[in-house]
């Protein structure tokens, strides 16, 4: 039976009070520089405050509360995002995990899969990174230590995760949507997208916002499953075969499988088009997955 979405949140929050860092590590990230923030409302500058950050503009008035080592831009979020949200913060994603590792498994292990992406990075020390839909940081720890990465995701059971397992890193974690990112414009020397492009709100808005915030030329790189991966029932003219594998068989949930269902006819690669300098686009993962290379212009 699926959790109700404030069901989901009571279990995370339960979560959190049982193993939120301290202030010590990963929770000293954010420190009294605002680094590449800007107020998500206003767009002005922010200032350290006891709880977080605040925006004092014309009247803005925004706070940005710092728990738990985490910026919550935005604590609940919206339409597909909350779903999915909802779905990384319940006790359904750890069920997904069994998929998750026969998935890396059979493309050679996911260090191996994974570079897929990561070999798109810059090669250079000191590169400020941003990685949107971080999740729990598995290949953060492979980046070079000197790189300053900050992440962003829309679940907070996986920024905590995040921050466990990779507690030697002053990794600068947000939680909020990738299609309205809190900072400054031309800030990043690279983004990254290492999975869940797919299900955001508005895919283009989101790699729109990447954009933004990257430096002229910065690569940007996207990697994830193809939209259409389950198409069994698809091809076998049963598609409600493909909703029952995801809601059912890989636990995902009703909720998270209809936006799977919604979002499989994305055109990944025009989006890539429309948005990046010099996109290039190619199918990896035995077929199962794309990756999308380019340039902020």
């Amino acid at each position: 039976m699926r959790e109700s979405n404030e069901a989901a949140r009571k279990t995370v929050a339960r979560a959190a009070a049982v193993t939120a860092p301290t202030d010590r590590g990963p929770a000293s990230a954010w420190t009294s520089d605002p680094g590449p923030l800007r107020c998500p409302g206003c767009h002005g500058a922010l200032r350290r405050t006891d709880a977080g950050f605040a925006c004092d503009a014309g009247g803005c008035g925004a706070r940005l509360a710092v728990r738990d080592g985490v910026l919550a831009v935005r604590d609940v979020m919206t339409g597909d995002n909350r779903i999915a949200a909802d779905f990384y913060n319940s006790k359904l994603w750890p069920r997904l995990r069994v998929w998750d590792s026969l998935f890396w498994l059979v493309n050679g292990g996911q260090r191996r899969a994974r570079q897929v992406a990561l070999r798109h990075l810059p090669k250079g020390g000191g590169i400020r990174l941003l990685d949107v839909a971080i999740g729990d940081g598995v290949y953060t720890s492979w980046l070079p230590g000197d790189w300053s990465v900050v992440g962003v995701d829309i679940s907070i059971a996986q920024l905590l995760a995040c921050q466990r397992r990779n507690a030697d890193r002053a990794l600068r974690l947000v939680l909020g949507e990738a299609e309205d990112l809190p900072f400054r414009d031309r800030t990043f020397d690279a983004v990254l997208s290492n999975g869940g492009f797919n299900h955001f709100n508005d895919p283009e808005a989101a790699l729109r916002e990447m954009v933004r915030v990257a430096r002229p030329g910065a690569p940007i790189v996207v990697a994830d499953e193809r939209p259409d991966f389950l198409d069994i029932g698809h091809r076998a003219g049963v598609p409600a075969l493909d909703r029952w594998i995801a809601s059912r068989l890989m636990s995902m949930g009703d909720d998270f499988a209809d936006v799977i269902e919604r979002h499989r006819s994305l055109d990944i690669a025009a989006i890539g088009r429309r948005v990046l300098k010099d996109c290039r686009y190619e199918v990896v993962w035995r077929g199962l997955g794309y990756l999308m290379v380019g340039a902020a212009p």
